[in-house]
């Protein structure tokens, strides 16, 4: 026998299927997000994008000669690397090596006199002991231990000439020898040749800069915080950096912001200039891990994160 749903029943079963699709619906979905999501999504966003460019802490170094001369030596070349010390190039010095050739001379002559007249005062003590003896017994008159007297007397002030000559001959020494070095130009640090700007016979002006050095200082980031975004950074912040303008999306270690300056500036990495002066203040990086693909002066963008 066939048995007709009535119309409760009908309605029985159109309940309990809406109850079984809204258990698979949004809202289960939902719960089944982790409640931390939503704050790491939270603390990953950036509170403030900055223009910023790659920079050696210090700058790169304008090395300049003491004097003025003409190059007689260029000993380095662009893109070498170079110790602290190292000669970079020298000046022509025929003139004051002369002179140094002649005053260690000098020095030497005055060192041969100075040890000449010491080795006669032994002697010339011992012959004043004799003759004192000898006068005590009656063998030899006073004029005679007055006359060794003199003699050494008179020797150890020759002795004491000739020690300040030595002394005058070695400081004149010391004052080319000076001089000298002033005629070569030294790295003071270990770096890389970036620039030359001289070479064998160019003369050269005292002061002014004939080649740039980049020392091998660790790079920073210097980026220009907008005034409207300045209270949103702190110092020991983190950000990461990216390549800006070369279309590579090139990704640096992350960077902590090391100090924050305490004055507002003009930018001057603004996007349009048409604006006109834009004030910002000046932000320092440090980056986490030293940048092996990074260049001084590349700019780059600055994301600042909580």
């Amino acid at each position: 026998m066939n048995f007709l749903p009535t119309r409760g029943s009908a309605l029985l079963a159109i309940a309990l299927t809406a109850v079984v699709i809204a258990g698979c619906g949004p809202s289960q979905k939902a719960a089944s997000v982790p409640p931390s999501a939503t704050g790491q999504a939270k603390s990953n966003a950036a509170v403030a994008i900055a223009r910023g460019k790659i920079e050696v802490e210090g700058g790169l170094l304008d090395i300049s000669p003491e004097t003025g001369g003409v190059v007689g030596q260029l000993l380095i070349k662009e893109g070498q690397t170079v110790e602290k010390g190292q000669v970079l190039l020298r000046l022509k010095d025929d003139a004051a090596r002369a002179d140094l050739a002649v005053a260690e001379s000098e020095w030497q002559l005055a060192q041969t006199r100075q040890k000449s007249r010491a080795a006669r005062l032994p002697s010339l003590k011992q012959a004043l002991n004799r003759w004192q003896a000898a006068a005590k017994q009656g063998a030899a008159d006073l004029q005679s231990v007055d006359e060794a007297a003199r003699t050494l007397q008179e020797a150890q002030a020759e002795l004491d000439i000739a020690t300040a000559e030595v002394a005058v001959s070695q400081r004149k020494v010391e004052q080319l020898r000076a001089l000298q070095k002033r005629h070569e130009l030294r790295t003071p640090e270990a770096a890389t040749v970036v620039r030359v700007t001289t070479h064998v016979g160019s003369t050269l002006q005292p002061g002014v800069s004939v080649m740039n050095l980049l020392p091998n200082r660790p790079f920073i980031v210097r980026a220009e915080v907008n005034e409207s975004f300045v209270s949103a950074i702190k110092e020991g912040m983190h950000a990461s950096v990216v390549a800006d303008g070369d279309g590579s999306n090139l990704q640096f270690p992350k960077a902590t912001v090391q100090r924050i300056s305490p004055i507002y500036g003009a930018a001057r990495l603004q996007d349009d200039t048409q604006k006109g002066p834009v004030r910002i203040i000046e932000c320092v990086l440090v980056f986490d891990q030293p940048p092996a693909n990074a260049k001084v002066g590349q700019n780059v963008r600055v994301s600042f994160h909580e």
